[in-house]
């Protein structure tokens, strides 16, 4: 589409550049956790050059962040406060931008091993008495933690962690997002930083035959990851961009 003249909807779509059957799907996106700052892994481009092809200095991503396997669900919630204020003489008004807060729900069927607490608080260890948590897998955030906490109630044992009222519960963890499309490129990525969990829930039922688990999770910021991408999608080849310099869409670029 180039001009709103130009627009005929017999004959051109209004999003123009699009590619047949290259989309984004949920069976591309991963949910992945990990400690609750990126700057206990180094930072967003750290993340990026791990999540990236290959990774980057030998250091995989799954040395960073754990899959979070089986997820059923994924929703995100954003508000944001504006104040309205009139003036006297007039019937304009203006907007001032207030606080953003944000949560997450996630739904997963429990099949085997480690339950959604326990994959969530994957990255955590405690190695002090009287209880010890070791972490799902070797990983940079445990060894950078910045409160090891000396956990004293028991969140459980092993792969199941159903406790909410446990302290370790008091810490915070990280949430990764990571989208490709059908082809596998990459879409984008973000990381909710310092996560907790004020719900979670266990269902089963005698008729069913599936153990479902919810959690109702809320974040202090969203950190975007910059990843290698697909760009910008146009009609064109170039455009001109805001300092004068040429910028070619719909390659891949890195980070």
């Amino acid at each position: 589409m180039g001009t709103f003249s130009e627009q005929s909807p017999n004959q051109s779509y209004v999003q123009a550049g699009m590619t047949d059957g290259r989309y984004a799907t949920a069976a591309f996106t991963l949910i992945a956790a990990g400690p609750p700052r990126l700057a206990n892994i180094g930072g967003a481009a750290a993340l990026a050059n791990a999540i990236g092809p290959g990774g980057a200095g030998g250091q995989a991503a799954n040395q960073i962040v754990f899959p979070i396997g089986i997820v059923q669900n994924f929703g995100l919630s954003q508000n944001k406060n504006f104040a309205r204020v009139f003036e006297m003489g007039s019937e304009r008004s203006y907007f001032i931008g207030g606080r953003t807060v944000g949560s997450v729900g996630l739904g997963r069927v429990y099949y085997h091993g480690a339950s959604l607490l326990r994959v969530l608080y994957a990255y955590y260890q405690d190695l002090l008495p009287p209880e010890f948590v070791p972490a799902l897998f070797p990983n940079a955030g445990a060894l950078a933690m910045a409160n090891p906490h000396d956990v004293v109630n028991p969140p459980g044992y092993d792969n199941i962690f159903l406790n909410l009222a446990s302290d370790m519960f008091n810490q915070p963890v990280g949430l990764l997002k990571y989208i490709r499309d059908i082809n596998e490129a990459t879409l984008g990525a973000a990381y909710f930083e310092s996560v907790v969990t004020p719900s979670h829930s266990w269902q089963s039922d005698a008729q069913g035959v599936l153990i479902q688990e919810q959690v109702q999770l809320q974040y202090e910021r969203i950190v975007p990851v910059k990843v290698s991408q697909l760009t910008l999608i146009t009609n064109t080849s170039q455009v001109q961009g805001s300092g004068g310099a040429n910028v070619n869409f719909g390659g891949l670029v890195s980070a």
